[in-house]
């Protein structure tokens, strides 16, 4: 938990905090320049951050499973067959036969229309999602709390997001490569996600080729992940040494270690915006939740371990008894539901449905 009541600027890892900060254009640059040092990163869009980020007709899909639609849809349909007006040329309004027939058609097969743009079975957010100068895609996520299964939850966002490329009439060579970036902090209490790989703080995976000797790879995806509290005393450049200590340590650090520590200039304004005192006030209430859900899954793993627990299990892994788990997370989307948050959201955090969290 949190002890630091001097505390000035945010920990950068955190959801909310991450995404102000590097919201910010100017910045970003630099930001890839230092964590994929072989690409010459000029400029980058931010993009939307689903998992689909360019999703065709999801603006259809919202309309229709839309709460306010479907109200309106069952009124009409309650009130019997219905008349439309529209006005001629002499602004008179009069019945126009034609629309009727449209809007009762519309009203009658709603269902059916309802079923022909399906919700995504799973249609999650990422971190942040950018377009690269070079046409490539760069996802990037961060995660605090260790937790089995990342891998496998880091690739299929970045698989999501290369298949996700192809639209009607797009060319094979057209797919961008993509490129995930995975920034794995330790929180208040410096906890490392590679116990036992202490000396690796870079990972990168590739497709490779493997019945043959050669190093053969497909270019497509691309994951790199990053373990900060593995992360070496000396840097190639005073850039990659820069961003390493913004997030892994500027929730410790004082104006003086900035001071006389920090001397990219990007990164000297991502410590402007990472300060607590200054957040924008949805941005600084996200990030207060989040610390709070932090040290509540930090109380509940300390008392796992003074209990005992399995060895070789990531220290993210909550145990315990199965009633005791969904009340957790029953009482941790409760706290989000009360800050504002919105319930896909809330239902992504928390693990539970949506029909479940509207049952709170």
């Amino acid at each position: 938990m949190n002890t630091n009541t001097n505390q000035i600027f945010t920990i950068p890892t955190f959801d909310a905090a991450f995404k102000w900060i590097l919201s910010l254009d100017s910045i970003r640059p630099s930001f890839f320049h230092a964590f994929l040092p072989d690409l010459t990163i000029e400029t980058s869009e931010r993009l939307d951050d689903h998992m689909n980020p360019v999703q065709a007709l999801q603006l259809v899909r919202h309309f229709v499973h839309d709460e306010k639609t479907q109200k309106i849809i069952d009124n009409l349909g309650q009130a019997g067959l219905l008349e439309v007006h529209v006005a001629n040329l002499e602004e008179e309004l009069k019945h126009n036969k034609a629309a009727t027939e449209f809007l009762n058609t519309i009203i009658a097969r709603f269902e059916d229309i309802k079923k022909s743009f399906p919700k995504p079975r799973f249609d999650g957010t990422m971190d942040f999602v950018c377009r690269l100068n070079t046409g490539e895609c760069a996802l990037i996520e961060m995660q605090v709390a260790p937790q089995d299964y990342w891998d496998r939850r880091a690739l299929a966002y970045a698989a999501a997001l290369y298949g996700n490329q192809m639209r009607e009439g797009t060319k094979w060579g057209e797919i961008k490569r993509v490129i995930a970036i995975n920034i794995l902090g330790g929180g208040h209490e410096e906890r490392s996600h590679w116990k036992d790989t202490p000396d690796q703080y870079m990972r990168q995976y590739k497709m490779q080729e493997q019945l043959h000797g050669e190093a053969r790879f497909l270019d497509g995806i691309e994951l790199i992940q990053y373990s900060l509290e593995n992360a070496p005393k000396e840097f190639k450049t005073q850039e990659q040494k820069d961003w390493l200590l913004f997030f892994k340590n500027a929730h410790n650090m004082t104006e003086k270690d900035v001071t006389e520590q920090i001397k990219t200039p990007a990164v000297l304004v991502a410590f402007e915006r990472a300060r607590i005192k200054d957040l924008p006030s949805e941005v600084r209430k996200s990030y207060e939740a989040e610390d709070a859900e932090y040290n509540r899954f930090s109380i509940h793993n300390a008392e796992t371990f003074a209990n005992g627990r399995v060895e070789g299990k990531a220290e993210g892994v909550i145990e315990g008894k199965k009633e005791g788990v969904i009340e957790g997370k029953k009482e941790a989307a409760r706290n989000l539901l009360k800050l504002g948050f919105a319930i896909t959201a809330i239902s992504e955090a928390c693990g539970l449905s949506e029909e479940e969290i509207k049952s709170l």
